[in-house]
């Protein structure tokens, strides 16, 4: 423990050559993991390499009224950095900087911290304010004074060490700040009341516009769950320990996913007023739990996600449990899975996915599109949340049928379900890698055309014994597998169709529409195989072309 006599005597002079320097701490934005902050962290090393810990010398310095001589000199050693990054063209971002309680008695620390800032040239949105909340609890009328001179001169205002004192409801009543600071010591015990309480505070943040982010940050488990829960922002151990000037230019060159920009920085702030635990993250900012409900299961209830589209490629930002389960149900066996299917060309479903991307990209109302995906048929509601350059971020959510649940959409689905029966006289699955064909329906007098399962026996007796033989010809170059794909994509169709004359019950050969669907975002590729009876004008067309 460093004697009180030995601070007090040694402190100007540590100022003076600079013994007493700033580490920073980066700060990671959850949802594209790109750092966009740092907190300034005081450290004073003796010249023989001994390292006097904070909790020893700021009590000290609080005592005797000298904080705010290490805040401003802490303000400096940031003015440094910033201007050593721009020197060395490596992007940077704000740092976030401590002010002690003590600094508000004596002091107009808005003054202060402008005229060293305006000295080095340091602009202020290089620079954000955090205050512990146990600054508002003395002469509260005289601080807010000094709070919102901070705020009208442009400062963005962090409330640090959130919930730690008695009375963070009236602070937050009172005073307007830009972002919680959270401690993972909310955490402390794992419990599942504590992550309620982590939860309902990021969720009422939100609803408040205020942003979250949360220190200690030390496992994956910790990012998963923050993550989960909406969370903005990172700080921790498990992304870095505090770190020199060089090393945190290092850290910034090294980091896969970049330093953000300040217009990302804007665009990523208007994404992050989303409220990942709302039943309708779309169109509402609000929730609540029991005292002994299961956050995680609560979440699950939504099936919820964010999309970045650019035009290009859509790519999935989050995506909670819900979703992912949904997915599953529908033939989808991962998050990878399904941008694949979205963003590749091949796949039919590219192109209806993108068209409606671009519709929800022009409004800012919530736009759905109805869909069926290996066999499974869903709801998928979109809306535009904000955009950059050529980037929009959007809000999805999917709603699956469920057949097991009566209600008007169940009893429309039903009769839609009759009439697409009705129309076809055959409807057969097709598994082209598997060699396998599988029969949905059949009407009375088609129910025993395929007598194998392997596509390539089956269509070859379905040919010979009921295509017409001035047809087979055509039925062949039709049926061969590999020309699907490219008659699909070069007529830029999800599907392709010939008429044949198909023997019928009565035998007697019927003019009838072959037509082979591409299954949209299939987990493997498949095609759906109908035949139709055709209209007796197109039945006399055809016999005059081909008779």
């Amino acid at each position: 423990m460093t004697d009180e006599k030995f601070i007090l005597d040694n402190f100007e002079k540590a100022l003076a050559e600079k013994q007493i320097i700033a580490y920073f701490q980066p700060e990671i934005r959850t949802l594209t993991g790109s750092v966009c902050g740092c907190e300034a962290l005081a450290r004073w090393i003796l010249p023989d390499g001994t390292v006097i810990p904070p909790v020893e010398f700021v009590p000290v310095l609080e005592k005797h009224e000298l904080i705010h001589k290490l805040d401003l000199a802490i303000l400096e050693r940031v003015c440094d950095a910033y201007l050593y990054l721009k020197e060395k063209e490596i992007s940077t971002v704000p740092f976030s900087i401590n002010l002690s309680r003590i600094d508000f008695y004596h002091r107009d620390m808005q003054h202060d911290i402008t005229e060293v800032l305006e000295r080095r040239g340091v602009p202020r949105d290089a620079v954000n304010i955090e205050i512990t909340e146990s600054v508002m609890l003395d002469e509260p009328a005289a601080l807010k004074e000094n709070f919102e001179k901070f705020h009208d001169s442009g400062f963005n205002i962090y409330m640090d060490d959130f919930g730690s004192g008695f009375s963070s409801l009236n602070v937050l009543k009172d005073y307007q700040f830009d972002v919680l600071k959270i401690d993972m010591r909310f955490l402390s015990n794992n419990g599942k009341r504590s992550k309620n309480i982590l939860a309902a505070i990021i969720s009422m943040a939100k609803v408040i516009n205020i942003h979250a982010l949360v220190e200690g940050v030390e496992t994956k488990e910790d990012v998963d769950f923050l993550k989960s829960i909406g969370c903005e922002i990172f700080q921790g151990y498990y992304f870095s320990k505090p770190l020199s000037l060089d090393d945190l230019a290092e850290f910034f060159i090294e980091c896969p996913a970049g330093v953000e920009i300040p217009e990302e920085r804007a665009y990523m702030e208007t994404v992050g007023r989303v409220n990942f635990l709302s039943p309708n993250p779309m169109g509402c900012s609000s929730t609540s739990f029991s005292e002994d409900e299961d956050i995680c299961g609560y979440v699950s209830g939504v099936s919820f996600g964010l999309i970045e589209y650019n035009g290009v490629n859509a790519n999935y930002l989050y995506i909670n449990d819900s979703y992912i389960k949904d997915l599953h149900k529908l033939g989808i066996c991962s998050e990878k899975a399904l941008e694949k299917a979205i963003n590749e060309d091949e796949r039919k479903f590219h192109q209806v996915f993108f068209d409606f991307m671009d519709m929800v990209c022009e409004t800012d109302e919530i736009q759905t599109i109805d869909n069926v995906m290996n066999c499974g048929y869903f709801t998928f509601k979109a809306k535009r949340i904000a955009s950059y350059g050529n980037r929009t971020m959007i809000a999805a959510m999917i709603n699956l049928y469920d057949p097991h649940i009566s209600d008007n959409r169940s009893d429309d689905m039903q009769e839609f379900s009759q009439v697409v029966y009705s129309t076809y006289e055959i409807v057969m699955m097709m598994y082209p890698d598997e060699d396998r064909i599988h029969k949905i329906y059949s009407s009375s007098g088609f129910k025993n055309l395929f007598n194998s399962e392997s596509i390539n026996f089956g269509l070859k007796y379905f040919m010979e014994n009921y295509i017409h033989k001035n047809d087979q010809a055509r039925f062949r170059d039709f049926f061969i597998s590999e020309k699907f794909c490219e008659r699909m994509d070069a007529e830029g169709s999800t599907f392709i169709e010939e008429p044949f004359r198909l023997l019928s019950v009565n035998n007697i050969y019927k003019w009838m529409s072959l037509r082979v669907t591409r299954a949209f975002a299939a987990a493997e590729p498949k095609y759906l195989l109908t035949i139709q009876s055709l209209s007796r004008n197109t039945v006399d067309l055809l016999s005059d072309r081909y008779e």
